[in-house]
C-alpha cells in the first residue's frame, strides 16, 4: 500500500488557538519556486486545496497522475492563471491551503489511487450544491470546514493506493484493442444492488467495432469459438479510463447522472 502523506496543511499552525485572524496559508507561487518543494513533488500524485485571492471560492483537485513533474506542473498552472500577489494588486495570486501526496506507482491505476478516490468523495458530497457553471471542484470558502471533514475522514477508505497487476487479458488480446482506440460516449450503466460489491459496468460506444469472442459447446460437446463485431460493450471504469477520451466521457456521464449510484 502507498499511503497518502500530508505535505502542507494550513490548519497545523492554528492548532490550540481559540481565536485568530492571522492568515496561515502560504502563497503558492513562491512555495512552488523553492527547490526543496520541487523535489518533494517530483514523481508524486497529489490532492490539493487552493484559494485564488480574487474571490471567496476554494478549489480542490488532483494532479501528477502520470508521475514525473506532473504534480508541480499542475499547481504551476494556477500561477499562470492567477499570477503572483503584489502589494499593488493583492487580488492576484493564489494561496495553498492543503496538499497531500503519494509516491507515483505505475502499477496503480488512476481510479485506484488515493488522490482520485479522495477527490471523488468530495465531488459526490458537493455534487448537488456546486457553484453553477464552475464545476464540482469549486465551492464557497464558507464551506471549507465541510470539505476538510471529507478530506480528513477515514471512512471513505481513500488514504492508500490499491495496487493491481497490469496485464493484457485474453479477451482484450482477442479483441485487438489498442491504446489508440477511443471511447465515443458512455450510454448507460449497471450497478448491482443489495449486498453486491461488484464494480459498476458501463455501456461504452467505441470508435470502431469491438470483436467479441465466445466459446460454447455444441450438441456433441465440442467447444466452438465464434466472433462477432459490436460497437457497444459493457466495461468497468478502470478499463474505460485507459483508452482515449475514456476519463473524459466517464466524468461527463457522472455529471449528467448526479443521483445515480456508482461503484468504481
Amino acid at each position: 500500500m502507498n499511503a497518502l502523506t500530508v505535505i502542507y496543511d494550513y490548519r497545523e499552525s492554528l492548532r490550540g488557538r481559540t481565536r485568530s485572524k492571522k492568515d496561515t496559508t502560504v502563497e503558492l507561487g513562491p512555495w512552488l519556486n523553492l527547490e526543496t518543494n520541487k523535489r518533494r513533488l517530483y514523481n508524486t500524485r497529489i490532492f490539493y486545496i487552493i484559494k485564488p485571492n480574487i474571490d471567496d471560492v476554494v478549489k480542490y483537485g488532483i494532479g501528477g497522475l502520470e508521475g514525473k513533474s506532473g504534480a508541480w506542473g499542475r499547481l504551476h498552472q494556477y500561477i499562470l492563471e492567477y499570477g503572483y500577489a503584489t502589494e499593488l494588486n493583492p487580488c492576484t495570486g493564489v494561496r495553498l491551503l492543503y496538499l497531500a501526496a503519494t509516491v507515483y506507482n505505475p502499477s496503480v491505476e488512476t481510479v485506484n489511487t488515493a488522490v482520485y478516490r479522495k477527490e471523488l468523495a468530495c465531488k459526490q458530497f458537493f455534487r448537488d450544491t456546486a457553484i453553477e457553471g464552475r464545476g464540482f471542484e469549486r465551492i464557497l470558502q464558507s464551506r471549507l470546514d465541510e470539505l476538510f471533514k471529507i478530506v480528513d475522514s477515514k471512512s471513505n477508505k481513500s488514504w492508500e493506493d490499491i495496487e493491481s497487476e497490469r496485464r493484457t487479458s485474453e479477451r482484450l488480446a482477442q479483441a485487438n484493442i489498442t491504446p489508440e482506440d477511443k471511447v465515443i460516449k458512455i450510454i448507460s450503466h449497471d450497478t448491482k444492488g443489495g449486498k453486491s460489491q461488484a464494480k459498476t459496468k458501463y455501456k461504452v460506444q467505441w470508435n470502431r467495432p469491438y470483436i467479441l469472442t465466445e466459446k460454447k459447446k455444441d450438441k456433441d460437446g465440442v467447444i466452438v469459438t465464434t466472433q462477432k463485431e459490436a460497437f457497444e460493450t459493457m466495461e468497468p471504469a478502470n478499463k474505460i479510463i485507459t483508452y482515449l477520451d475514456g476519463s473524459k466521457q466517464l466524468e461527463v456521464y457522472h455529471i449528467l447522472h448526479p443521483d445515480a449510484k456508482f461503484r468504481d
